[in-house]
């Protein structure tokens, strides 16, 4: 027979599912408004306050760095955690341009073994006319104690914050925090001129 689920961590698994939700409720929302002719600005300004209470955006910013993080000033890691969350905010008010029908549904939630740990919770896509697309986002503790997201997995296996780790090291490497806080800015400043496409 399984075992039961101890009450702390069902809870900490709903807690998990419910963060998710709430990301999805958020997307959902700046979709349909898009639909409806809401600007990139509108829906940069309607996204920005749930992206930041349900992703640790600070977290990631010191994860992508690797070990440069440690050799970083205070006011370095402040500036560098804000641009990240402006950055991946861009990113979804870009990518967020519109609504054909959409729904996310929320598949379940589980513990994950160190030494990741946290919680992921997989959900899907369900699009009219075409395959659901699988999404998955690992849960944990942020430095602040509050459940938060700290990656996203599409189809199952694509680590977003891996592939953003890869990509930000050899900046890191090569122009130091400096480097990476103009990048950041610059990806930013094109997701909401145009000029760049969200992904």
């Amino acid at each position: 027979l399984l075992a039961p689920v101890s009450a702390p961590r069902a809870q900490s698994l709903e807690q998990a599912k419910s963060v998710v939700e709430t990301l999805h409720n958020a997307m959902l929302d700046a979709m349909k408004a898009a639909q409806a002719g809401q600007n990139f600005q509108a829906r940069y300004a309607k996204l920005t306050p749930t992206l930041d209470k349900t992703y640790a955006f600070s977290d990631m910013a010191r994860i992508s760095s690797g070990s440069h993080w440690t050799s970083f000033s205070d006011d370095e890691k402040a500036k560098l955690a804000k641009a990240y969350g402006r950055m991946s905010a861009s990113t979804y008010a870009a990518r967020l341009s519109g609504f054909s029908g959409e729904r996310f549904e929320t598949l379940g939630a589980e513990a994950v073994p160190a030494p990741s740990k946290g919680i992921m919770v997989s959900s899907q896509i369900v699009r009219p006319a075409y395959k659901p697309v699988s999404i998955s986002y690992l849960v944990f503790q942020a430095s602040d104690g509050s459940a938060r997201i700290v990656d996203v997995y599409y189809d199952g296996a694509v680590s977003e914050l891996a592939t953003q780790r890869s990509q930000y090291l050899s900046i890191l490497r090569d122009k130091g925090s400096a480097g990476l806080l103009t990048r950041l800015e610059e990806l930013s400043n094109d997701l909401a001129s145009g000029k760049a496409t969200a992904k």
